[in-house]
């Protein structure tokens, strides 16, 4: 084993009580250094992604396959570079840049992961972190979920988001028509630069209108994160063997579960033979490595837009402002804490 210098403890951010507000559960503690184990490496991270609605539901213990018993540690994606190999690891080495994805090994200086589950990278990056796994979900969604097909007519919803910003570019690439719903008119710019072909204002222009004007066949694939009417929306008008995607529901995620009067879904789609499919990446997590591979290739090559949010947080202490920023929507891209 080697080993480099090193601090004899570190921060991370831990859940300490349950509160429901992300800010009054958490807070920043030390833990104290270890040594990687055989087979384990040791990373310094440099970056962190924020998954503002995860991280809320976790601070209410609501994540249902997750039983959260304080102390939490928290985060997820990382990148950052290898400080500590341990014993029987071949493969890595001190200084190499890695990308890792774990519940409770983001938020933190450093972290101690199994080598074989981290991914290499050329740089630990702001658009690293953002391709993994946010990416990988958009790639995995849209093909595996989705089954997109080339030509397909496909509807993004948060389409300037860290997520949406990846399956308008995976569509396009697949010489799909891209219908990208945002709510500002600088983002519908952005969805323009993008290579979107019909990008909606829902502040301005009724969803539902623009789908029953413009797209009387329906469409091939919904990628919706948002819910609330933009879900209807997609399931009233989807096309004869459509798919919609389910990869969450931020319009109303932490509001009372909404009793809407409406005709029962199978009437919807039986007629079309169509179909909604909820969508988590972790539950697939057989095509992880092989999308990883794909996806960072696609950014080495120049043929996919990172996109990362403007705003600036550095340190585990401004965690709970990058959340309450993303949870707010005025982010475009992915939001990253840079934590060096």
């Amino acid at each position: 084993m080697t080993d480099m210098t090193h601090p004899s403890d570190y921060r991370k951010l831990i859940i300490h009580q349950i509160t429901g507000d992300f800010r009054t559960s958490t807070q920043v503690v030390t833990e104290a250094w270890r040594a990687p184990q055989a087979g384990e490496v040791v990373i310094r991270n440099e970056f962190a992604g924020v998954n503002a609605i995860f991280d809320k539901n976790l601070c209410r213990n609501s994540v249902r396959y997750i039983k959260v018993d304080p102390p939490f540690d928290m985060g997820i994606e990382s990148v950052g570079r290898i400080v500590a190999v341990g014993s029987g690891v071949t493969h890595l080495h001190e200084g190499d840049a890695v990308a890792a994805t774990r519940l409770g090994s983001g938020y933190r200086e450093y972290q101690i992961a199994s080598a074989s589950k981290v991914i290499p990278v050329r740089e630990p990056s702001a658009e690293t972190l953002a391709l993994i796994p946010t990416g990988i979900s958009a790639m995995v969604g849209l093909e595996r979920i989705g089954e997109v097909r080339d030509g397909d007519t496909v509807a993004v919803s948060a389409a300037a988001g860290g997520l949406g910003h990846f399956v308008v570019q995976l569509a396009k690439l697949r010489g799909c028509h891209v219908i990208g719903i945002t709510g500002s008119d600088e983002k519908i710019a952005l969805l323009r630069k993008l290579g979107v072909d019909r990008p909606i204002n829902y502040r301005r222009e009724n969803v539902r209108e623009v789908l029953e004007k413009e797209y009387p066949k329906g469409i091939d694939v919904a990628y919706d994160s948002v819910g609330g009417e933009i879900f209807d929306a997609f399931v009233d008008h989807v096309a004869f063997r459509g798919r919609v995607v389910v990869s969450g529901h931020t319009s109303d995620f932490d509001k009372e579960i909404e009793l809407v009067p409406q005709a029962r879904a199978y009437r919807k789609l039986y007629w079309k033979s169509a179909s909604i499919r909820g969508f988590q990446n972790q539950a697939f997590p057989e095509y992880f490595d092989d999308t990883a591979t794909r996806i960072l290739q696609l950014f080495y090559d120049g043929k996919l837009q990172v996109l990362t949010d403007s705003k600036s947080f550095v340190g585990l202490d401004h965690v709970a402002d990058a959340v309450e920023h993303l949870l707010a929507g005025r982010n475009t891209g992915k939001v990253v804490v840079r934590l060096r």
